[in-house]
């Protein structure tokens, strides 16, 4: 139980920092503090008392003195206004021809969200300083920050230096390689796996993975983090270096990686896990899974207390617990079925990430991708290629004069794996039934919990194949029937009927 003596400390963390986030004071973020406290004295837990108090107060306080900074901010009395700041993360679309993105200004503790106009001129890379004329507005999400800049111009003053320079090169020539080897499709596709940059993509291709629970895929997650370290792991080794060595290895490959794709909170997530994981090396010591989970939560709510309030951040840590957990769970049933061992692995780890990522989906965007794991068991095998193959077109693509050639072989090895994933997706997507809407409000989320623990039954229980049947039978009543209409219990007791209907490519 050793492994779970952080997990306490973690959630109520998370709670306090929310808490406060949302709230807007301190008074509220105490309150699970206090009560973690008093459940572990009650349960004669002095330990983990003092933990919980230790990691609460800091939560409480670093969360508070930032929303205090942000609302005593002077932008907060401004209405139109110049601003000057460092852009943060890079300009990504957010439809109908507006582009999002984020700086840090000097005094503000958030980065400040910035919505302009798509003119065709160029908005500002990573690392660049820009001056923004626009109107401040109230944000409607809770955060350390609930401002954000609509509209008005952009003008940049200063082009990115250091790190963020040669990282921007990296991207241009990366982005100029992909596209004269690769179809548009597949270019935009690569470009999310290996860099995180989604504007190669667009709308009904972005639209296509989050039907189909592949939207993780189509950009840098934590996925992408572990394939990456583990690359570096195996090619060290391969030299015939020490243990100490490879942790070395794979540590300088991960900083160089997140500096390369930014700091998008399954990243963050899973660079913080990744760095507890390579220290338990070096010291020869074995650090849990979970443990190295709930540090690395403790340590980036206190770092960044927004990602209390970010469903990607929420996204990545359920599907690290789902698998953690549930993984070993469902790996002896589903091995009873006599599949290959490569099978049941995929199958093991992809329902396990789905059941716990599934009441998140359903809350924030009111929909369950029901093909999402089988799309991810599908996609699996050419993830890895696409990840490690893309980054080495991009290292290679920065030699000058012949570095778009060099990047072309590898290139051409992604085409293949990159339209396999599209059409899984296009192929899923196209079913009946694919997705189903869910009823407003907790009550919906609560539907799809119980949907969630009857699989996780029916597997642990050994019905696969009785629960397949199920799947295959309502996808036939579905496609025979050409619209399917969904009964979900809403919040208000009556039932909503709601019409799902086909798609064809």
């Amino acid at each position: 139980m050793t492994e779970l003596r952080l997990l306490p400390s973690a959630v109520i963390v998370w709670m306090a920092v929310a808490a406060v986030l949302v709230t807007r004071t301190v008074s509220a973020g105490i309150v699970p503090v206090a009560a973690g406290v008093l459940i572990a004295v009650a349960l004669r837990a002095p330990g983990q008392s003092l933990l919980i108090a230790a990691c609460g107060t800091a939560a409480v306080l670093t969360s508070r003195m930032r929303v205090i900074a942000a609302d005593r901010h002077p932008l907060n009395s401004a209405g139109h206004t110049t601003v000057e700041g460092r852009v943060v993360a890079a300009p990504v679309s957010v439809g109908d021809g507006v582009r999002l993105l984020r700086l840090r200004i000097d005094g503000y503790p958030a980065d400040l969200p910035v919505f302009v106009r798509d003119r065709g001129t160029p908005l500002g890379s990573t690392g660049s300083v820009v001056r923004v004329t626009a109107e401040v507005t109230p944000g409607n999400r809770p955060g350390v920050g609930q401002l954000l800049l609509n509209g008005g111009s952009l003008e940049q003053l200063h082009a990115p230096s250091g790190v963020d320079r040669f990282a921007g090169h990296i991207r241009r020539t990366f982005v100029h390689a992909a596209s004269r080897w690769l179809d548009p499709e597949s270019a935009g596709l690569v470009r999310g796996m290996v860099l995180g940059d989604t504007t190669g993509q667009s709308e009904e291709q972005r639209q296509l993975y989050l039907d189909t629970g592949l939207s993780h895929l189509s950009a840098v997650s934590g996925s992408n983090v572990a394939i990456v370290t583990t690359a570096a792991f195996l090619l060290v080794r391969t030299l015939g270096l020490g243990p100490r060595v490879q942790v070395a290895g794979a540590v300088v490959t991960l900083l160089g990686f997140v500096s390369l794709v930014g700091t998008e909170p399954s990243v963050l997530r899973a660079a913080a896990t990744g760095v507890v994981g390579l220290v338990a090396v070096v010291a020869s010591t074995r650090t849990e899974p979970v443990h190295a989970l709930c540090l690395a939560v403790v340590v980036l709510l206190c770092w960044r207390s927004d990602l209390a309030v970010e469903y990607g951040f929420a996204l990545s840590v359920a599907a690290t617990v789902g698998i953690i957990a549930l993984h070993p769970l469902f790996h002896r049933p589903l091995a009873a079925t006599g599949w290959p061992a490569v099978v049941v692995r995929a199958l093991s780890v992809a329902i396990a990430a789905d059941v716990v990522t599934m009441p998140i989906i359903a809350l924030m965007a009111g929909r369950v991708p029901l093909v999402s794991v089988p799309a991810n068991v599908l996609a699996a095998p050419a993830v890895a290629p696409v990840t490690v193959l893309g980054l080495v077109a991009a290292l290679l693509a920065v030699i000058p004069g012949v570095g778009d050639v060099l990047a072309g072989l590898p290139l051409l090895l992604i085409v293949p794996c990159a339209r396999w994933i599209t059409g899984v997706a296009r192929l899923l997507a196209s079913l009946p039934l694919a997705g189903v809407p869910v009823a407003d409000g907790w009550l919906g989320v609560a539907w799809v919990i119980l949907g969630c623990l009857w699989i996780v039954w029916a597997v642990c229980a050994g019905h696969v194949r009785w629960l397949i049947c199920a799947a295959v039978v309502a996808a036939v009543l579905g496609a025979l029937s050409g619209d399917a209409s969904v009964h979900i219990p809403s919040a208000t007791g009556l039932t909503v009927t709601r019409t799902v209907a086909r798609w064809s490519a």
